[in-house]
């Protein structure tokens, strides 16, 4: 009796020729550069010849002995199915069905490769381009961001630094941690610490913890959960607006800034359709029911606008450990908030603090010595 090796993936995928899918949707930016396959999966499993209508030749097989490479397993339950055993790719190595946890990129992300969506851990040998993204779990780039995206489920560490393209601004979104060389004129989100070695210039950056960048910030728009260190120079002489929010959390942030976009667009078609038909009762016309929708989904959104405020009243309860530290320079105009205290440089200050101390925001030296004042 012979037997079929019947495959649910491409045993033929090369990487290296992928394109965009068949269809009208087709989109030049994703070209299917990845196998995706998550544990528990069916990759193969055998069937009896007379089963296949028109088989291929080469899985064509005398006994019913399944092809099992590195984590994949033999379900117990079914004998003749081929599992994944753990979440990546799967290929053929050795004449063995094969699952890799860890993608290496060897390249640049751009039109060779497209969009890369990875399930396991991926290391990029080269550059993000501007225009393209790439997803994995823990994520390391050993070159540059350019206007591209990098998203990654765990730790995102870019080597080579993040700068915005001409026609797309970077995005780093971090699960965990994030570290960087450096950002320039990108946007940067962490749920962990975030460690920037270099500059920090022209950014928006929400850090889930404590936020490090070793050398200059300026530019900048900066919300952390927990504490900022800034080592070598804070703002700088021309005074360009730089601004540091601490204390809330950055997520719950970018959640208010979204949810104050709907409100002020929704308040804008309430009052036209007021306008219009505000006189009359819902069920007058399609634009009195219109009206009503939009009233209805306005007063949603505020109840959650004042659910999420609620929230940032319990931040300000453990708040008291958070602080700015800048052994460098701080130049006039920088702007710091700790909660709902709010202070401007008006002054050039070296080698200090700025920490709550009653609901106010004071500058100490670092170290701490002597008494803190009011800035």
């Amino acid at each position: 009796m012979q037997y079929y090796l019947r495959h649910y993936f491409d045993p033929d995928f090369d990487h290296l020729r992928a394109k965009p899918a068949e269809s009208e949707s087709s989109d030049l930016y994703s070209l299917g550069y990845v196998q995706n396959v998550i544990s528990g999966q069916l990759l193969a499993e055998m069937v009896p010849l007379e089963e296949v209508s028109d088989p291929d030749p080469r899985f064509i097989l005398d006994s019913p002995s399944l092809p099992a490479g590195p984590n994949t397993r033999i379900d117990p339950a079914y004998p003749h199915y081929l599992l994944a055993d753990a979440n990546g790719y799967v290929f053929y190595y050795q004449g063995r069905i094969t699952v890799k946890g860890l993608l290496n990129v060897r390249q640049d992300v751009s039109f060779h490769t497209g969009n890369i969506f990875f399930v396991g851990d991926m290391a990029v040998h080269g550059s993000v381009r501007s225009g393209f993204s790439v997803q994995g779990n823990n994520l390391r780039i050993k070159g540059m961001i350019e206007g591209g995206v990098a998203r990654s489920r765990r730790d995102l560490m870019v080597e080579g630094g993040a700068r915005g393209g001409a026609s797309h601004h970077g995005l780093l979104d971090s699960g965990d941690r994030l570290l960087a060389a450096f950002l320039e004129k990108v946007e940067a989100r962490s749920k962990g610490n975030m460690v920037i070695d270099k500059y920090c210039l022209y950014s928006t950056v929400y850090a889930g913890a404590n936020l490090v960048v070793r050398e200059q910030l300026y530019g900048s728009t900066v919300n952390a959960y927990g504490s900022v260190y800034v080592g070598e120079q804070l703002g700088n002489r021309a005074g360009i607006a730089t601004k540091v929010f601490l204390g809330y959390d950055p997520m719950r942030i970018r959640t208010l800034e979204k949810i104050e976009e709907t409100i002020a667009s929704l308040s804008q078609s309430v009052t036209h359709l007021k306008a219009v038909a505000g006189h009359l009762p819902p069920e007058a016309n399609e634009t009195a029911r219109k009206l009503a929708r939009q009233q209805e989904q306005l007063e949603s959104v505020l109840r959650h606008r004042n659910e999420l405020l609620e929230s940032f009243d319990r931040d300000e309860t453990q708040m008291g450990d958070s602080c700015l530290k800048v052994p460098g320079r701080v130049y006039p105009g920088v702007e710091v908030s700790i909660g709902r205290a709010f202070t401007l440089v008006e002054r050039m200050y070296e080698s200090v603090v700025f920490r709550l101390c009653y609901q106010d925001i004071i500058v100490e030296p670092l170290p701490r010595t002597g008494r803190g004042h009011k800035a």
